[in-house]
């Protein structure tokens, strides 16, 4: 069993699976405060321009997670630090969450599942909420303008969206524009650029309440 025993101790466990494409690093976050009723799942920013699940936006939502008391998984996308294989466009990054999402659910079928994603990281967990059972979907700085995220009928359910207004990455007009296009609720940050540099604790604080008004 790869979760069981990490799952009953605090702190940050490393582990590995089997992707699509070949063995896949990740780490398990516990809280002390455990809700077993939850798991979340979290996707980094793009591969190609040096995304990791160390990204700080990555483990920032780790740790909002974590202060309410749910634990997460996140993991290198292929071709990052350990894991193997090779970007492939959000498809089959895709794929490999949906191969965690349900290699968790062997070991505790009941968990309800929450996705949050950062930048590119953002449409693999669109793509993944869309395919799986879920209790929300957080999306941080979505490229919209690059990625479909309207690929899967019906949308994902309860579906949030954080933006900084001077994202330098992600036009933020384009984002307000999608989410007024799917009716979504958004969180704008000021002055804010796509990395959240000078404002991870603000973003933080927003996260830890979007997720306990979700979850509680």
């Amino acid at each position: 069993m790869l979760f069981t025993e990490p799952l009953s101790i605090t702190g940050e466990h490393p582990f590995v699976f089997p992707g699509q494409a070949g063995q896949l690093e990740g780490v398990l976050t516990v809280p002390s405060n455990l809700n077993r009723d939850y798991i979340a799942v979290l996707g980094h920013p793009n591969s190609l321009q040096g995304g990791s699940m160390t990204n700080k936006v990555v483990t920032t939502m780790a740790r909002a997670f974590r202060e309410a008391g749910i634990p997460s998984l996140r993991f290198n996308f292929r071709g990052v630090g350990r894991s193997e294989g090779q970007y492939d466009n959000g498809l089959g990054e895709s794929e490999d969450m949906l191969l965690l999402s349900r290699l968790w659910e062997q070991e505790f079928p009941d968990s309800r599942f929450l996705y949050a994603g950062f930048s590119f990281g953002s449409y693999v967990t669109y793509r993944t909420a869309a395919q799986h059972p879920h209790d929300m979907l957080i999306s941080v700085a979505p490229p919209v303008h690059l990625y479909d995220y309207q690929a899967f009928k019906p949308a994902p359910k309860h579906w949030h969206i954080l933006q900084g207004d001077s994202d330098e990455v992600v036009p933020a007009q384009s984002v307000l524009d999608f989410a007024t296009e799917v009716s979504l609720p958004v969180t704008r940050f000021a002055d804010t650029g796509h990395f959240f540099h000078g404002r991870l604790l603000e973003l933080r604080a927003e996260l830890i309440k979007i997720i306990t008004e979700r979850v509680s």
